[in-house]
């Protein structure tokens, strides 16, 4: 079994973590995508769906650990195909799916129980001043200074590089395909961190202009607990972004120059990826999303202020004209979306699907 299969079966133990504890880390008024009063979570009738979705997650995942090491070895491409989408896609299609019915059964319950937002109107003034905010997204034009030292690099180990450069390896770390040595092909890693830099930036920048939630039963801890869970997010997608653009880079030029395989330099990229999630599970288990558990611990009342559920759509699917924030934090899972309402979010998808398109493309263009 290569390295590269087993950075993918730890890829997918980590994706199958984040999945079973995506429950367990919403706010404390969110439960299952629908809005509950945070004693709600404790309801017998509520506590084994926690549960159930666990072991589904992790029955899943286990089966894509299986199918990653059963399949992938084998030289059919097809079936390698099929193990990998078998385990990235069951577990997460799984979760999706246990979620919608948890949901039916969370809202039979409120209905039943009559949980509703409070009629009386809460408002707070909360100053900027003295909560945290998301690290300045200046910070991302260090992502200019790599893809400068990759260029650099690029040039001065031009003439070291040998005439045909390993692109492509099966998942036994064969190389299946190579590239005439060309300027366009050695600048890959550079086209490579320079795309990563915009997502990245693209991503800090949703961040900082994200709608920010605030509990009116706790106004001032709720913002205190998101600013910190968006600080915290923004620092990890920064160091993490920059560490992984580094490590392709490097990654590529020492298989290039044949110092390491193109196996190897695969499982170095997955390992740096991992170690880019590993901080991200941290902050998302710590914090909880959108800082909701930090929030439950400082929340003193059992009420619900708040209830969007009109809003979200099969619970993951935010549409609200009337909310201005393009960005908002998701109902089921760390991190956020798009208010779907929105032209402007609309054509944020627009322009993001037509910069990947372009980016393939030029992939395809240098690599050929």
């Amino acid at each position: 079994m290569t390295g590269t299969i087993i950075g993918i079966m730890l890829t997918v133990v980590l994706e199958g973590v984040i999945l079973a504890a995506t429950p367990l880390i919403m706010p404390p008024t969110e439960c299952f995508t629908v809005t509950v009063p945070p004693s709600a979570k404790s309801d017998p009738r509520i506590r084994p769906l926690f549960r159930t979705h666990t072991a589904i997650v992790a029955a899943c995942t286990l089966i894509g650990i299986v199918c990653v090491a059963l399949l992938l070895p084998t030289d059919d491409d097809m079936l390698a195909a099929l193990g990998m989408i078998m385990a990235t896609v069951l577990p997460s299609l799984a979760s999706f799916v246990y979620m919608l019915h948890a949901r039916k059964v969370v809202q039979a319950i409120k209905c039943e129980e009559g949980w509703k937002a409070s009629p009386s109107h809460t408002a707070a003034i909360i100053s900027d001043e003295t909560i945290p905010q998301p690290i300045p997204l200046a910070w991302e034009l260090l992502h200019l200074v790599v893809v400068l030292a990759l260029v650099a690099f690029a040039l001065l180990a031009y003439d070291r590089l040998p005439d045909q450069i390993p692109m492509h390896a099966g998942f036994d770390g064969t190389v299946t395909d190579y590239a005439d040595k060309s300027l366009r092909v050695v600048m890959f890693p550079a086209f490579v961190a320079a795309f990563m830099g915009v997502a990245f930036a693209f991503s800090h920048w949703s961040i900082i202009h994200s709608k920010r939630p605030v509990d009116p039963e706790a106004p001032a801890t709720s913002a205190l607990a998101y600013g910190q869970f968006a600080r915290a997010q923004s620092i990890v997608m920064l160091v993490g972004g920059l560490l992984l653009s580094c490590v392709i880079g490097v990654a590529f030029f020492l298989s290039s120059l044949g110092s390491i395989s193109l196996g190897t330099a695969g499982l170095v990229v997955t390992i740096a990826a991992l170690i880019f999630v590993i901080p991200e599970i941290w902050v998302s288990l710590h914090y909880g999303q959108a800082g909701g558990r930090l929030a439950s611990e400082l929340r003193s009342s059992d009420g619900i202020a708040r209830d969007d559920d009109r809003y979200w759509v099969l619970g993951i699917f935010y549409f609200n004209r009337d909310d201005p924030s393009i960005f908002v934090p998701k109902r089921f899972g760390s991190g956020w979306t798009l208010n779907c309402g929105l032209p402007a979010a609309w054509a944020a998808i627009g322009l993001f699907a037509l910069v990947t398109a372009g980016f393939v493309a030029a992939s395809v263009f240098v690599a050929g």
